[in-house]
């Protein structure tokens, strides 16, 4: 496994990065990775160990919208972390070959079920960057999920083209994928209506969506959000800039029931206990 220390002078400043290779049939390998962020229970703020498997930014997102392109995180990581990116753009090209390879496919998702078993038991994130780029990739992800099933898995996806794969295995419907829908401006309208086309009627009267997690780059947040819904601001209407949140101009426009819904990092600042896992809002 290797590690690297934050990059100053960069968004990635802060954060500690790791990664590791796994190797499979046919000479194919991918690299596994993982931030002090995200590392949830199998590492710390720190010394984070790998509990991801990341892509590349916007060309493996087909779901990506103006707004998400003008704010993703992943440009500056490219520049701070340029190795690490490195390894994004090997995973796209090679998940691409093993895809395109149905026995291979299935090969490889025993080697990475196991790889995750074994190594990010406390909860396994797909996606630092990118996104699902097609159907045959969704399946892969659902199988993945259904040969790891005592590991929580989560992601963050705008490709509502190929959820149905992921719905099966979704959470809402007993499986271990916790499935959060990216939304903003762009595309709230069409995600909004997504998350209840791929919901459950719990035969009480209620029907219950998937999770919503609203990118905000306007300071503007809707008004429909759910309880269970997450608000990610953009780094400029971050809150913990501020001495106190009553110093935030955008902190100060949210209702009472809006401000419980901003993640916890980005209002107050990643520390041991405010990173996903300590926090698992969006993993369930």
């Amino acid at each position: 496994m290797s590690a690297r220390l934050p990059v100053v002078g960069s968004t990635a400043a802060t954060t500690a990065f790791c990664s590791d290779r796994l190797d499979g049939p046919n000479g194919t390998h991918l690299f596994l990775d993982g931030n002090g962020k995200i590392t949830a229970g199998n590492g710390t703020l720190a010394a984070p160990k790998p509990n991801a498997l990341s892509l590349l930014q916007i060309s493996d997102c087909p779901g990506s919208t103006p707004a998400c392109q003008r704010a993703c995180y992943v440009h500056n990581l490219a520049t701070a972390q340029p190795d690490l990116h490195a390894l994004y753009a090997h995973n796209s090209a090679e998940l691409r070959r093993i895809l395109a390879d149905r026995e291979l496919a299935d090969a490889w998702v025993i080697v990475l079920a196991d790889w995750i078993r074994q190594n990010a038991y406390e909860g396994f994130r797909w996606h630092v960057s990118g996104d699902v780029f097609s159907n045959e990739y969704a399946e892969f992800i659902a199988d993945v999920c259904r040969e790891s099933p005592d590991v929580a898995h989560w992601i963050y996806t705008r490709s509502y083209q190929f959820l149905a794969p992921l719905a099966e295995v979704c959470t809402l419907r007993g499986g271990n994928l916790a499935l959060n829908l990216s939304c903003d401006r762009d595309n709230y309208a069409i995600m909004r209506s997504v998350a209840d086309v791929y919901g459950i009627d719990w035969g009480d009267g209620t029907r219950e969506r998937l999770r919503l997690c609203y990118l905000s780059v306007d300071g503007k947040v809707p008004d429909d959000l759910l309880p269970d819904d997450v608000i990610f601001p953009d780094y400029a209407l971050r809150p913990r800039q501020f001495k106190t949140l009553a110093e935030s101009p955008w902190w100060q426009t949210l209702e009472p029931e809006q401000r419980g819904l901003v993640c916890p990092v980005d209002a107050h600042g990643k520390a041991e206990n405010r990173r996903c896992g300590p926090c698992n809002r969006c993993m369930t």
